[in-house]
């Protein structure tokens, strides 16, 4: 949307209609929703919608905020669904989210999705633990050493961004086969 509204702002000499495939694509926020809209009314830009009449009447904005907060409804109740369902999976040992550095999501007939080593990450990841555990690696410094001269990191980035990966390395309890959210009181278990 901001991208949408700085390119409307750079050519605003020019008139606009967007179209949005469904209502509940423009937005599933009733506060939000209704920001939107008057900021293309703002730029004088039409909203139109195949499976939905925007109708200016107070009857149109009264269907139209019924149909917006349905929407919000869903978002949340989908929200508090997939809390419940992830949680669940915490609970008995399980990693419900996106996988850590050294892992990938891989399908089990039995389990559903659980993490299994990406190689060749998991293998220095795994070297560079036990480097550390066992005092051959003694300092964050000399894990980021090795990370450095095995490769790990394709992509430049800060050395801050290097220094609180290896951090995260080293303090992450899945490393250590277990799993916890203290945002969701779900204490550490294997």
């Amino acid at each position: 949307m901001k991208a949408l509204f700085a390119y409307m702002d750079a050519n605003a000499h020019k008139n606009y209609v967007v179209i949005f495939d469904d209502l509940k694509r423009l937005d599933r926020d009733i506060q939000f929703h209704w920001k939107l809209k008057m900021e293309f009314q703002h730029r004088d830009a039409r909203v139109e919608c195949p499976n939905f009449n925007f109708d200016e009447t107070p009857e149109g904005e009264f269907i139209e905020t019924i149909l917006v907060a349905q929407g919000d409804l869903e978002r949340k109740q989908n929200r508090r669904q997939v809390i419940q369902k992830q949680k669940a999976r915490l609970e008995r040992g399980y990693w419900p989210f996106f996988p850590p550095p050294g892992y990938k999501s891989q399908r089990h007939p039995v389990h559903g999705k659980i993490l299994a080593p990406d190689m060749p990450r998991a293998t220095i990841i795994k070297e560079a633990l036990e480097g550390f555990a066992s005092g051959r690696l003694p300092e964050q410094m000399d894990v980021l050493s090795f990370l450095i001269s095995q490769d790990y990191y394709k992509a430049r980035a800060s050395a801050k961004t290097y220094v609180d990966d290896v951090k995260r390395l080293l303090t992450r309890p899945i490393y250590a086969g277990y799993v916890e959210y203290k945002p969701w009181e779900v204490s550490i278990r294997r």
